[in-house]
Protein backbone atom coordinates (compact mmCIF):
# COMPACT_ATOMS: atom_id res chain seq x y z
CA UNK A 1 0.00 0.00 0.00
CA UNK A 2 1.23 3.42 -0.57
CA UNK A 3 1.80 6.17 1.76
CA UNK A 4 -0.74 7.98 -0.13
CA UNK A 5 -3.03 5.03 0.65
CA UNK A 6 -2.18 4.97 4.49
CA UNK A 7 -2.83 8.93 4.66
CA UNK A 8 -6.65 8.11 2.84
CA UNK A 9 -7.33 5.50 5.12
CA UNK A 10 -6.31 7.28 8.57
CA UNK A 11 -8.03 10.26 7.44
CA UNK A 12 -11.36 8.78 6.13
CA UNK A 13 -11.06 6.88 10.14
CA UNK A 14 -10.47 9.90 11.72
CA UNK A 15 -13.34 11.66 10.03
CA UNK A 16 -15.68 9.11 10.50
CA UNK A 17 -14.90 8.20 13.63
CA UNK A 18 -13.93 4.63 13.23
CA UNK A 19 -11.04 2.51 14.40
CA UNK A 20 -8.05 2.14 13.25
CA UNK A 21 -7.56 -1.46 12.71
CA UNK A 22 -4.99 -1.01 9.48
CA UNK A 23 -2.27 -3.56 10.09
CA UNK A 24 -0.09 -4.07 7.01
CA UNK A 25 2.41 -6.69 6.60
CA UNK A 26 5.40 -5.34 6.48
CA UNK A 27 8.57 -7.30 6.65
CA UNK A 28 11.85 -5.17 7.70
CA UNK A 29 15.46 -6.81 7.53
CA UNK A 30 18.15 -5.68 9.53
CA UNK A 31 21.11 -4.80 7.70
CA UNK A 32 22.88 -8.28 8.92
CA UNK A 33 19.79 -10.19 7.37
CA UNK A 34 19.98 -7.93 3.86
CA UNK A 35 23.92 -8.96 3.93
CA UNK A 36 23.40 -12.50 4.65
CA UNK A 37 20.31 -12.62 1.64
CA UNK A 38 22.37 -10.70 -1.19
CA UNK A 39 25.72 -12.70 0.18
CA UNK A 40 27.96 -9.93 0.73
CA UNK A 41 29.50 -7.82 3.92
CA UNK A 42 27.58 -6.02 6.39
CA UNK A 43 29.91 -2.82 5.39
CA UNK A 44 28.88 -3.68 1.70
CA UNK A 45 25.43 -3.40 2.65
CA UNK A 46 26.48 -0.07 4.02
CA UNK A 47 27.95 1.13 0.82
CA UNK A 48 24.50 0.05 -0.77
CA UNK A 49 23.24 2.91 1.60
CA UNK A 50 26.10 5.18 1.90
CA UNK A 51 24.99 5.59 -2.37
CA UNK A 52 21.93 5.91 -1.91
CA UNK A 53 21.30 2.20 -4.23
CA UNK A 54 18.68 0.25 -2.00
CA UNK A 55 15.89 1.85 -0.32
CA UNK A 56 15.74 2.03 3.45
CA UNK A 57 14.15 3.00 6.77
CA UNK A 58 15.07 4.47 9.98
CA UNK A 59 13.24 2.97 12.97
CA UNK A 60 14.49 4.52 16.34
CA UNK A 61 18.06 5.01 14.53
CA UNK A 62 18.31 1.70 12.95
CA UNK A 63 18.19 0.75 9.48
CA UNK A 64 15.72 -1.52 8.25
CA UNK A 65 15.64 -2.94 4.63
CA UNK A 66 11.29 -3.71 3.62
CA UNK A 67 11.63 -6.92 1.46
CA UNK A 68 9.65 -6.10 -1.34
CA UNK A 69 12.24 -3.09 -1.50
CA UNK A 70 15.49 -5.71 -1.61
CA UNK A 71 13.39 -7.82 -3.94
CA UNK A 72 12.92 -4.65 -6.94
CA UNK A 73 16.25 -3.97 -5.88
CA UNK A 74 17.74 -7.15 -7.44
CA UNK A 75 15.14 -7.23 -10.39
CA UNK A 76 16.55 -3.84 -11.23
CA UNK A 77 20.22 -4.87 -11.42
CA UNK A 78 19.70 -7.80 -12.94
CA UNK A 79 21.48 -8.93 -16.08
CA UNK A 80 20.69 -10.88 -18.67
CA UNK A 81 22.84 -13.49 -20.42
CA UNK A 82 24.69 -12.75 -23.63
CA UNK A 83 22.91 -15.65 -26.21
CA UNK A 84 24.64 -17.87 -27.92
CA UNK A 85 24.49 -17.43 -31.89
Amino acid sequence: MQSNDVESYLQYSFQNSMPISYNPKIELLTPNDLANILRISKAGVYRLVDKRQIPFHKVMGSLRFNTQDVLSYLEQNRIEPIGLK
